[in-house]
């Protein structure tokens, strides 16, 4: 893909063969995104960028973008690229475009780069055969390209290691933590799908992915992850915690912590804790501030942890942006999920319509025939609908992040007939959601 933009400028990818682009990038990510980061943190843009480049199990250089100027030499002025992945809409498996590292020079901003880039990013996601699209990054800058905010990423609670107290000289913990290797990678996997079993959106992890998370990335890359087995005390497995490898002096970030059906987060979270604490300590020598723990935690974790010394829930949480180019299909394809949860409900058997309309004299229609969807269809006109949302919210209700009742509270136009209320909430009920993104 080669595009003329305006002042001479140059949209390509790095399959076109450019050798001075592939050079630039990684420390051009550095540059831009790393601005004003410890030099920890650019290195590992460099390191990141590199492994997409050269080791990536699913992005490849023809989703590699970039935008130079060749009255410089061919400098490279802005970048973003596509990262491949299949999550799942509960059982139902979605393809999915991953937009990240998105950079411009500041002499550059302005003019419209980021825009074609997303077009370019785009237009290579649907030949991909992408249903959704997500990214992370700047508050509200991508709602103008089409993604809404929903669906909980990063921390969601905090404890501060050094207020724990060691474990006395002749404890013998119940459950201890090893590095996990490749040879891991089957049990890794089923226990991840254990938990996300009882989610609304996950990953689906093939082997080579599961090979690139564990042991793939570059020591030092911002994606870098270290896996640790939670042991019983016979030397069996029983889950794993997933840590970032890079450690500030303020933060340590746990990515996972995720147990299966031999035991129990109330049986293994002091040890685990604790042995957290021991890793970060043997392999850096001394303890940031606070451990950050991942949304994705299990519910029970919440009470354990404010019952820990300085241990703290946040009520409020950054989101993923998520973009459904196409609407109806979408929705058809998640039509099986959508119909089980009709089955034994206050809409049990429903026979008949329901219209959601967007404020724009367009909306969609929902059939139904004794429980069964018969027919998701674009509609048109002002009147008739029996809920209308603005700013592409219905899909905050659609990935189970926010109830319409919530939407309602702040938005009081969003409102429901006793009809839509019933069918919204049952068809869409408020679900939480695992999503690490394959970096």
């Amino acid at each position: 893909m080669k595009r003329q933009l305006a002042d001479g400028l140059i949209l390509r990818t790095l399959s076109e063969g450019h050798a001075g682009d592939r050079e630039q990038l990684p420390q051009f990510y550095a540059d831009v995104n790393g601005e004003g980061d410890r030099e920890e943190i650019k290195q590992g843009l460099v390191l990141w960028t590199q492994d997409l480049i050269e080791r990536h199990p699913t992005t490849t250089l023809d989703d590699i973008f970039v935008v130079v100027d060749p009255a410089h030499n061919d400098r490279i002025v802005s970048a973003t690229l596509l990262i491949p992945q299949t999550w799942r809409y509960e059982e139902i498996p979605l393809s999915v475009g991953r937009p990240e590292l998105v950079g411009t020079l500041p002499e550059y901003r302005g003019r419209g780069l980021v825009r074609a880039l997303f077009d370019a990013v785009h237009e290579r996601s649907a030949s991909l055969g992408h249903q959704l699209q997500s990214i992370t990054g700047i508050s509200y800058f991508y709602r103008q390209f089409g993604y809404t905010m929903t669906v909980d990423l990063d921390d969601h609670a905090t404890i501060p290691l050094h207020a724990l107290d060691d474990a006395a000289a002749d404890y013998k913990p119940l459950f201890t933590l090893r590095k996990a290797t490749v040879d891991d990678i089957a049990d890794l996997s089923t226990w991840y799908d254990y938990l996300a079993r009882e989610r609304l959106l996950s990953e689906m992890r093939s082997p080579e992915q599961w090979r690139h998370v564990v042991a793939g990335n570059s020591p030092g890359s911002l994606q870098g992850r270290v896996y640790l087995i939670i042991e019983n005390a016979e030397g069996v497995g029983v889950g794993y915690v997933a840590l970032a490898e890079i450690v500030s002096p303020h933060s340590l970030y746990c990515i996972a912590y995720v147990v299966g059906d031999q035991s129990s987060y109330l049986e293994t979270f002091g040890d685990v804790i604790q042995g957290i604490k021991q890793w970060v300590l043997a392999a850096h020598g001394k303890l940031p501030a606070l451990l950050y723990l991942d949304s994705s935690l299990h519910e029970a974790l919440d009470w354990m942890i404010t019952r820990t010394r300085g241990g703290n829930i946040r009520r409020q949480h950054y989101k993923w942006y998520l973009r459904v180019p196409e609407p109806i299909q979408f929705l058809q394809q998640i039509q099986p999920v959508l119909e089980r949860r009709l089955e034994g409900s206050g809409a049990h058997r429903y026979t008949g319509e329901l219209k959601v309309g967007f404020h724009n004299l367009k909306g969609m229609s929902l059939k139904f025939e004794r429980g069964r969807i018969t027919e998701i269809m674009s509609i048109q006109g002002k009147d008739g609908y029996d809920v209308r949302f603005p700013w592409n919210l219905f899909w905050n209700v659609v990935f189970g992040d926010q109830s319409n009742e919530e939407i309602n509270a702040l938005l009081p136009e969003v409102w429901p007939s006793s009809k839509g209320a019933v069918l919204l909430n049952t068809l869409f009920p408020k679900k939480k959601s695992w999503l690490e993104g394959l970096g």
